[in-house]
């Protein structure tokens, strides 16, 4: 069996692997991009909230304070844990990334190799049909030469 038939199955493998790979990419990037909206519209809702709660009132009792306080506590650590979801989710989609580029420069490097491969088995099945004809045409002058003595 030739070289090149031989690594065919390897290539194909690897070229199937970067196109899983791409596609668990392409989903951890849209689960940082909505994680992204998240957080933004978190920390909107936050500056919003303290714009719209301190804007115009006079003074506000301990109770009111104390809610307001409270509220803005758990808003803040809603936004801590979005954000460690959020930078989760970007090292998980930087992992993917490197992950499929290994495996797609793999599968390349492999493509480029089956390629060499195809050239050096053309070039020997020219040599070897070259030498055939250059054999076959000595035997037909020598006969020639051997009938006109």
């Amino acid at each position: 069996m030739m070289r090149s038939k031989r690594f065919e199955p390897i290539r194909d493998i690897a070229a199937t692997s970067a196109t899983d790979l791409s596609r668990a990419m392409g989903e951890a990037g849209r689960r940082v991009s909505e994680l992204e909206r998240q957080v933004e519209q978190l920390k909107t809702y936050r500056d919003e909230y303290v714009r719209n709660s301190t804007e115009g009132r006079g003074t506000i009792d301990a109770v009111k304070l104390q809610n307001y306080r409270s509220f803005l506590g758990r808003l803040g650590e809603a936004l801590r844990q979005q954000q460690t979801l959020l930078d989760h989710a970007r090292a998980n989609f930087e992992n993917r990334r490197l992950e499929w580029s290994a495996k797609r420069i793999e599968a390349e490097s492999l493509g480029r190799v089956i390629e060499r491969f195809r050239s050096e088995e053309q070039r020997d099945v020219e040599r070897r049909e070259q030498r055939e004809g250059d054999d076959a045409a000595m035997r037909v002058s020598i006969a020639r030469e051997a009938g006109e003595r």
